[in-house]
């Protein structure tokens, strides 16, 4: 056969073709290469346009993250340059994330090395850490071998170990078990929480199996309970190997664990064990209880046992923690404590009424709760006036508006302040002449509370009486409520007044004024640095108390871990009251933690105090209790019968307890930066 040879034009057709396809190929490349270029020149242009802009260190965070996804050695190198430029600045642990977007061996050494540094915060150490066990076996073998160095910063090798819980990678988690097995306990603990999210690794689980049976007890809670969260087949079977270890009352921590578990086993045995071990009170039992809520109104019969068991116990602590993990159980569950309530409630029982108060957040869920806070409100006694106003006032239901119009003149200072402030909230016509009946008979905070309510009723301003009686003859006929938007503001009413305390107006004659001077007080504030804020504070307190008028009734409370009333109550501002008090201020000393709970129960333990002015620069962190929520609620239930207004002032902190506080009390907030 004779071999096919290809003719000159067609061998020259084919060579044409292929050097098109390279030629195209090479084109493609190129604008790949060219829309990378582009796309990283952008990306750091974005950054760039943000990266000096505290105000938007946001925006700062997400364009280094983004650019942190390009894998191109231009992107390698401007992040390399910026983690020099982060030093150990908190930044440095955004840009190591960045830098851990994609594999970038060349600079392993430098993560590792920032990994390592003893001087920088855990959060860039740990996030060094985590971009360096993303490089493969080898790099995994050095964190593990490091963070079982003992000759190590203890520092340091807890942020490695944080690091490889954090990793979500099962050759780093194998690694990790034989290391927490072994050294402090408090350190193996903060890293074993750290592995909640750590389901389905076999080896982890065994681990926690072994642990919740041979472990320290609060090491043994926490493997227990991670069971239980990755729903481990064994989980429920092992949880009375973990009771059974529990011979004491468990610390509260531990509690909290054993809580977060038990109700997610869903054991009619255990059901008990939840009360025993959530009437501890501690901030962290409460929080555990609150998150377990949701999980509990899931049980049918646990919600039941708690309703008709937990919140007739006859530990006060135990029938909070019912109450708790009632908090999301549906209405149907609730409505026959509704209807056993209301007939207690017409019986006149006392205990019906504290149940009415603790159990509110629970009996609302019934719509028909409210016609029942309405009769209670209508009731004789002072006491259930009170509860009933309050709590309709805190719905804003306006069921209680003929109550509240006739209770402006009763004798109880508490009862007509709430009266003012409910029909602030819940307008009617019909209650401007009896509002300006009450005009020039009240003083201090009322005054203002009675002015505030005839405003948002009229729209309009007067300083006596006889100015109100003749402009509502003149308007009274046919008269329409203005627009709620056009008196939302409030107007001004100050009516001449000047005195303010951090720019909020003094308006009371019966103050209480809390002062931190914990240690973070030292903090300089504005922009002399050798000005602090309890510098600050004392000098706009001193100048308060001078301006004071001596017809004023004061106290002063100064706070840190513990809690420093001036005297047992409220004094009369006279010469020498003013000079002790002055006195008092001027030596205020910075020591200890922020106790601001036992600050407000020390003010509210005073039946004198209408309004407190509360300042602060930081979150509590000594007390009874320290989480917002628990604080909260605490005054919420106490300010039911006391009526007391809250003024809060975040010096250099701008605090969502301090907001919630003033919102739900009455009074103002202030962020001072």
């Amino acid at each position: 056969m004779t071999p096919f040879r290809p003719s000159a034009a067609a061998l020259t057709v084919c060579l044409l073709g292929i050097a098109s396809l390279r030629a195209q190929s090479e084109a493609t490349a190129a604008d790949a290469a060219s829309a990378a270029e582009s796309k990283l020149a952008k990306a750091i242009a974005d950054y760039e346009a943000v990266a000096n802009e505290p105000q938007k260190a946001a925006q700062r965070r997400r364009a280094l993250l983004w650019l942190g996804e390009i894998d191109q050695p231009g992107a390698t190198e401007f992040l390399q340059q910026q983690l020099v430029k982060a030093g150990d600045q908190p930044f440095a642990a955004v840009v190591a994330e960045a830098i851990g977007k994609v594999a970038r061996p060349s600079l392993r050494g430098e993560l590792w090395t920032l990994a390592r540094r003893a001087e920088a915060p855990p959060a860039v150490r740990i996030a060094a850490t985590r971009s360096v066990l993303r490089l493969g076996d080898d790099a995994i073998a050095d964190v593990l071998r490091a963070a079982g160095d003992d000759k190590l910063a203890a520092p340091v090798r807890e942020s490695l170990l944080m690091a490889v819980a954090e990793s979500g990678d099962e050759r780093a988690l194998r690694g990790l078990v034989p290391l927490l097995s072994r050294g402090d306990l408090a350190m193996r603990l903060r890293v074993l929480r750290r592995m909640d999210s750590v389901r389905g690794v076999a080896t982890i689980s065994n681990a926690r199996i072994k642990w919740l049976r041979d472990a320290e007890l609060d090491f043994a809670a926490v493997a227990w309970r991670q069971l239980v969260l990755e729903g481990h087949e064994r989980a429920r079977s092992l949880t009375v190997d973990i009771i059974e270890r529990f011979v004491e009352e468990p610390a509260p921590a531990v509690a909290a664990d054993l809580i977060t578990g038990l109700v997610r086993v869903r054991d009619a045995d255990f059901y008990p064990l939840l009360l025993r071990y959530g009437g501890g009170g501690t901030s962290a039992v409460r929080e555990s209880l609150r998150q377990a809520a949701p999980v509990a109104a899931e049980d049918p019969a646990l919600v039941q046992f708690l309703v008709q068991k937990g919140l007739d116990d006859a530990r006060p602590g135990a029938r909070e923690a019912a109450k708790l993990l009632l908090l999301a159980a549906p209405v149907e569950a609730v409505r026959p404590l509704v209807e056993r309530l209301r007939a207690d409630l017409r019986a006149g029982r006392k205990k019906a009424m504290e149940q009415a108060a603790g159990l509110h957040e629970l009996l609302v869920k019934d719509p028909t709760w409210r016609a029942d806070l309405a009769a209670l409100a209508q009731a004789t006694d002072l006491d259930s006036r009170l509860l009933g106003l309050s709590l309709l006032l805190e719905l804003g239901a306006d069921a209680g508006i003929e109550t509240a119009q006739q209770s402006l003149g009763h004798k109880s200072w508490e009862l007509r302040s709430l009266a003012f402030r409910y029909l602030t909230r819940c307008r009617d016509v019909a209650s401007i002449p009896l509002l300006i009946a009450r005009y020039e008979r009240e003083e201090g905070r009322l005054a203002a509370e009675l002015d505030q309510a005839l405003f948002v009723h009229t729209g309009t301003r007067c300083w006596k009486r006889s100015d109100w009686e003749r402009w509502w003859s003149k308007h009274k006929t046919g008269f329409v409520l203005p627009h709620p938007d056009s008196v939302k503001g409030g107007g001004s009413s100050s009516g001449g007044k000047t005195i303010s305390y951090h720019d909020i107006p003094v308006v009371s004659s019966r103050m209480c004024f809390l002062v931190d001077r914990s240690g973070s007080m030292s903090a300089p504030i504005g922009t002399d640095k050798k000005f602090n804020r309890l510098a600050a504070a004392k000098e706009q307190l001193t100048r308060v108390v001078e301006a004071l008028p001596a017809t004023t009734w004061v106290n002063l409370i100064d706070y840190e871990t513990g809690v420093h009333p001036m005297w047992d109550e409220v004094r009369k501002l006279d010469a020498e009251a003013r000079k002790d008090m002055l006195n008092r201020v001027a030596n205020l000393q910075l020591a200890g933690g922020t106790n601001i709970f036992e600050a407000l129960e020390a003010a509210f333990k005073d039946p004198k105090v209408d309004t407190i002015y509360l300042l602060t620069d930081g979150q509590p962190s000594s007390g009874r209790l320290t989480n917002a929520e628990d604080i909260i609620d605490e005054v919420r239930r106490w300010n039911r019968t006391k009526q007391v207004v809250i003024h809060c002032i975040g010096l250099g902190i701008d605090s969502d307890l301090l907001k919630r506080l003033a919102a739900m009390t009455g009074g103002s907030y202030k962020f001072v930066r």
